[in-house]
């Protein structure tokens, strides 16, 4: 079963088993209460999203990414930094997922184009994704959590989670440089006949996408003060920009015309009157043919077809008319069709969203509720208040113990329950600074757990579907190979820093 559905697999069970209540612990999973909001969550990840996969169809990110590697693509070692250093300043302005989803893709065609084993690059991409996504509470889903629980601006998350995060990204670049020299090439043959500016394909994209995040960047900054929700912010911007591509789109094919034709087919497998959609090739505004749909079958000649297709407009008429359902199907297909002729890049960038992270977050938003109205808030709390007698062993306990259990429950539900034990009146008990402590190291643990294994988070279940549809299989244990030992110096640095900046502070 895919992982991002599992979760529904055991509410289904708990609901027949009359062990949880649809109107209660599921609505409730969903909605959250006035602290944690589950909804937001995704809102605030598609909004991001929806902005910066645009970004990469305009063909800016793969400007940045070639001009990177023709600048510094000679030694394959000081590439590898380079690509570490551009990971990291994405991932701080905008979140892992959306780096993960845009990089892999690329340094997969770097490494087609070079001949360069891909591997340490894309390590060295997601280990500094999950580090960065610390610096800014917007860089990770557990941040955003963590920060709505306890009220956090986005002013205070950022001074206080600065440093850790600069630790931790120094840390993982010394460690993962030492541990690939080896693997990495010393000297790479750049073909530079490929020219940065010849990356960008929409430029004006480009240009209003960048403005447009940049000023979301700054309005989440200055609305922090005045106590105004993350994902209020974000939606418009995302809008923003969705209006921005369909605007474009639709003046850059006003010009389009053509048919698209639709051929009727029988089959002997009784799939009977299955449609076969043909996309004559139609001229841009630019007389260039424009992009044709990868669904589509696409044939110049209906004379190429098999002889049981026919594709006049009477066998089309005859074959709609047979049931209303038929016809609404055909309708709704011809009108998608046309939809990504006139739209190409809002469905493109639709097309390349994280869908999966709705069911599985939402699926595990509801689960962990479960639990906490099993008691088992209350009992996590009092075991994390034994073990957690002073500040500093609050930050180093709770660090390794939710980086741990990140691998466990992934980290969005374990950031949920973690945060719901440190609320708890139980945990309530110790001392500010304890408390503190260990709400930052939380965020440390939900980030840094993802560089241990690929099921500590969403994006690294992305991140092995993306290389394996490029003919990369980087499995479980390979992966954590590579990741752990970067990751324990990374925990460590960050925690140490942290218990430095309580210590001045307190």
């Amino acid at each position: 079963m895919d992982m991002k559905l599992a979760p529904w697999l055991a509410i289904l069970i708990l609901l027949a088993s009359t062990a949880i209540v649809f109107t209660h612990e599921v609505v409730h999973g969903f909605v959250g209460d006035d602290h944690i909001e589950p909804y937001s969550v995704v809102i605030l990840i598609f909004a991001l999203a929806y902005i910066c996969v645009s970004l990469d169809e305009s063909g800016l990110l793969s400007y940045i990414a070639v001009h990177v590697t023709r600048r510094w693509g000679r030694n394959g070692r000081i590439l590898l930094l380079c690509f570490y250093a551009l990971s990291a300043i994405m991932a701080v302005l905008t979140n892992n997922d959306v780096v993960v989803l845009c990089l892999t893709p690329i340094i997969c065609v770097f490494s087609d184009t070079t001949g360069v084993d891909a591997e340490p690059f894309l390590i060295a991409m997601f280990i500094a994704a999950n580090t960065a996504s610390m610096a800014l509470f917007i860089g990770n889903p557990t941040n955003i959590i963590v920060a709505q629980a306890n009220n956090i601006s986005f002013i205070s998350y950022s001074a206080w989670m600065a440093l850790p995060f600069l630790g931790a990204a120094v840390a993982g670049v010394v460690v993962l440089y030492l541990t690939s020299l080896s693997k990495v090439p010393g000297a790479i043959e750049i073909d530079l006949n490929i020219r940065p500016r010849d990356m960008i394909r929409k430029i004006r994209q480009a240009i209003l996408g960048t403005i447009i995040l940049v000023s979301c960047l700054i309005v989440l900054c200055v609305l922090s003060f005045f106590g105004v929700a993350v994902w209020i912010v974000t939606l418009p911007f995302g809008g923003a920009m969705l209006l921005v591509d369909a605007a474009i789109d639709l003046y850059t094919t006003r010009n389009v015309s053509g048919a698209v034709p639709t051929a009727i087919v029988d089959t002997d497998e009784g799939m009977d009157n299955a449609e076969v959609e043909m996309q004559m090739p139609i001229q841009s505004p630019e007389n260039q043919p424009t992009r044709i749909s990868p669904l589509a079958t696409v044939a110049t000649d209906a004379r190429a077809l098999p002889e049981t297709c026919v594709t006049s407009t009477d066998k089309y008429t005859t074959q709609a008319e047979n049931g209303i359902g038929r016809s609404i199907q055909l309708k709704t297909i011809r009108c998608l069709r046309k939809a990504e002729m006139r739209l190409p890049t809002v469905t493109a960038v639709l097309k390349r969203l994280p869908y999966g992270i709705i069911p599985f977050s939402l699926g595990m938003f509801i689960i962990v509720e479960s639990l906490s109205e099993q008691g088992w808030t209350p009992r996590l709390a009092w075991l994390l208040k034994r073990m957690c007698p002073t500040t500093a062993a609050a930050v180093f306990i709770v660090g390794v113990v939710t980086t741990l259990a990140c691998n466990i429950l992934n980290n969005l539900p374990m950031t949920i329950l973690f945060s719901r034990a440190f609320q708890h009146q139980i945990f309530a008990q110790v001392d500010s600074g304890t408390q503190r402590g260990a709400m930052f190291a939380l965020v440390i643990g939900s980030n840094l757990g993802a560089n241990f294994t690929l099921v500590g988070s969403l994006a690294g279940l992305m991140f092995q579907n993306i290389a394996l549809q490029k003919n990369r299989n980087i499995g479980y244990f390979r992966f954590m190979r590579w990741c752990a030992p970067v990751m324990i110096f990374q925990l460590a640095a960050s925690c140490a820093i942290l218990v430095a900046e309580l210590a001045v502070i307190d």
